[in-house]
């Protein structure tokens, strides 16, 4: 019986043509016919309806050829975490709070002006340098170091508490002017920054014990674009000094290498104690040495009582003595453009470098404030 069927199709093709050039036989009619009205009904489906998402709970059903042999891809697409409810909160607050700002600016209820900057927060800091007999120098380290300072960028407002000072002379000044803020460039293209300064005449200033101090009151509302403050403090006035305290500043002394200065450390202490500042602190001014010779042994006993008695506030270095000094205020300059290779000139940016670190100058930029109409 089986030599009455014909061979099947295949072994036939095979047969007849050559082994190089194998001849392509269709797939069985079963599977074309299994597979024909799928494609038909998709193809069908496409044409009538628009894509939709499949549901979640038909996953399972679908074939295994689909599905991934990593058993980590096989498992479901973590969820995306959807937002907090509090964000959606947080979003509609912000919203309102800037509805209320602008609708406050078109009502025409104008925000005071006090309470934009952020003053106490970037509030220059401020150094007074007291001396309680002339001759040491006082005047000369105001201008010198707050022309040492300018050269690393900061920008100074000093202060001249005496009506007719010599500290405009430093820079060039011909003659002085009381209560006018005046500034001082550089000369030539140079990154110094400008010195600005104010002379205070003290017989203006009113009663010490006035609740609104005139010279603290000119010196914070000229400050707000500088970055540090120095004072050039009358020679022993304590009332002008005691108004100074009120806005807690460091107090340097100069002192001269001689026994007057050894003599007079312990009133300056005593002083500044029974003065505090607007903390209610005692303050402990900080001390100098000025026109320092180490070739004299004088000078050298000096510095060792001084350290003995004042400890870390002796500072650990001298500003040396020199012509120089006295030769560049008559040519209407400070040392350090006089003879910026000097000794002294050395020793006022190691001056420098003490202040910055005691106390870092104070940013002018305002962030997050709004413009006002003045």
């Amino acid at each position: 019986m089986q030599a009455n069927y014909p061979p099947p199709p295949q072994q036939q093709s095979y047969a007849q043509a050559p082994p190089a050039q194998p001849v392509y036989t269709p797939a069985p009619a079963p599977q074309q016919s299994a597979f024909a009205p799928a494609r038909e009904e998709q193809h069908y489906l496409q044409n009538r309806a628009p894509w939709t998402p499949p549901d979640p709970r038909e996953a399972g059903a679908r074939p295994a050829w689909l599905m991934s042999d990593n058993s980590e891809a096989a498992a479901p697409a973590p969820s995306v975490p959807q937002a907090p409810e509090d964000t959606l909160q947080a979003s509609r607050d912000r919203l309102t709070s800037r509805w209320f700002a602008l609708k406050g600016v078109f009502s025409g209820n104008t925000p005071p002006v006090e309470t934009a900057p952020a003053a106490p927060t970037s509030r220059a800091p401020v150094l007074a340098v007291f001396s309680l007999a002339g001759g040491v120098g006082k005047t000369s380290l105001v201008a010198t170091l707050g022309r040492a300072l300018s050269a690393r960028g900061e920008r100074v407002l000093l202060v001249d508490t005496a009506a007719f000072g010599l500290l405009p002379f430093f820079f060039g000044a011909r003659d002085q002017r009381p209560g006018v803020l005046r500034t001082f460039t550089p000369p030539g293209v140079s990154g110094d920054a400008p010195i600005q300064m104010l002379t205070i005449d003290p017989d203006t200033l009113g009663p010490e014990n006035s609740p609104q101090e005139t010279l603290t009151q000119e010196i914070s509302r000229n400050s707000r674009a500088a970055s540090r403050v120095m004072v050039d403090l009358a020679t022993a006035s304590g009332a002008t000094t005691r108004r100074v305290l009120r806005m807690s500043p460091t107090i340097l002394v100069p002192v001269i290498p001689d026994m007057s200065s050894v003599v007079s450390v312990g009133s300056i202490d005593a002083f500044f104690q029974r003065n505090v500042s607007a903390t209610g602190q005692p303050i402990m001014p900080f001390y100098i040495l000025n026109q320092f010779d180490p070739s004299l042994p004088l000078h050298l006993d000096v510095r060792e009582v001084l350290r003995e008695q004042m400890g870390d506030r002796l500072l650990p270095f001298a500003l040396r003595r020199t012509p120089a000094v006295s030769e560049a205020l008559a040519e209407g300059m400070t040392v350090v453009d006089y003879a910026p290779n000097s000794t002294v000139a050395e020793d006022f940016g190691a001056l420098a470098g003490w202040v910055k670190s005691l106390a870092a100058p104070a940013t002018t930029g305002f962030r997050g404030v709004r413009w006002s109409e003045r």
